[in-house]
């Protein structure tokens, strides 16, 4: 015959049953929130290391041509104002990289808090009533 629990009501267990599967349902979509961050750093992580190169192999192309143009006269001025406006925007296109890799681990910094924040939640007697699932 099975064991009868005094004191324990199978009503007050089904609550807490959803409240955990609500919980997962959220980390699970943290994570996979958390997988699509770290993807996107590795990828812009990538793309900065490449406009930093391209970056110094056009500093150091345009030492070279500096020196040229010079020995060009006007024709050379108007190139060499091209190549300062194209250095400027190099310039610009790597500061937007750094503001983005900035974004990218606040961002993940605050999916950490929010999973921290997770963890130390009480189970709540009753339904939950303000958890929805996240969107994938």
């Amino acid at each position: 015959a099975m064991a009868e629990f005094t004191g324990l009501d199978v009503g007050t267990f089904r609550p807490k049953v959803d409240a955990l599967s609500e919980l997962r349902l959220l980390k699970q979509s943290l994570d996979f929130r958390n997988r699509e961050l770290q993807d996107s750093r590795k990828r812009l992580r990538h793309t900065q290391g490449r406009l930093s190169q391209a970056c110094e192999d056009f500093k150091a192309e345009r030492a070279g041509l500096q020196a040229e143009l010079r020995a060009l006269g006007e024709s050379g001025k108007q190139l060499g104002d091209s190549l300062a406006a194209q250095k400027a925007l190099l310039e610009r296109q790597s500061e937007t990289l750094t503001h983005e890799r900035m974004n990218v681990d606040l961002l993940r910094d605050e999916v950490q808090r929010m999973r921290e924040e997770q963890r130390k939640m009480p189970v709540q007697e009753g339904a939950p009533t303000n958890l929805r699932a996240a969107r994938p």
